[in-house]
């Protein structure tokens, strides 16, 4: 597998925002996806979507800083939703009980269509 250099995209649809990490999620990486988050959390946006798709492995550190977003969102009744996942990330989401607080969905805009109808 080629190693790709990690970065983090995003942008606001309505009042949700939208993450996109690319690459392998681990400690230095992870760092600039809880500060794009927080970014987001600050202006008061309580709704966030990670995609995914281009984000094939996570290691433990890359974990721990998701579940930091995780309780930044729960701590201010936020909602995250993660789409387009692996199956390797959702195998490893499922053994690690994270899914039970997120939401997921297979694709961004299932998730949009849902966070439309939550006034969180």
């Amino acid at each position: 597998m080629k190693s790709v250099q990690f970065s983090v995209a995003s942008r606001l649809e309505g009042a949700a925002a939208i993450i996109y990490p690319k690459g392998y999620l681990n400690n230095l990486s992870g760092e600039s996806l809880v500060i794009e988050c927080g970014v987001y959390i600050g202006k008061g946006i309580t709704k966030i979507v990670v995609n995914f798709s281009e984000t094939d492995l996570i290691n433990s550190i890359g974990i721990s800083m998701l579940l930091q977003i995780m309780e930044d969102l729960r701590n201010i009744n936020g909602t995250i939703c993660c789409t387009n996942m692996s199956k390797f990330l959702s195998d490893t989401f499922e053994m690690l009980g994270l899914m039970q607080h997120m939401l997921v969905f297979p694709v961004e805009n299932d998730a949009l269509e849902y966070l439309k109808t939550r006034k969180s």
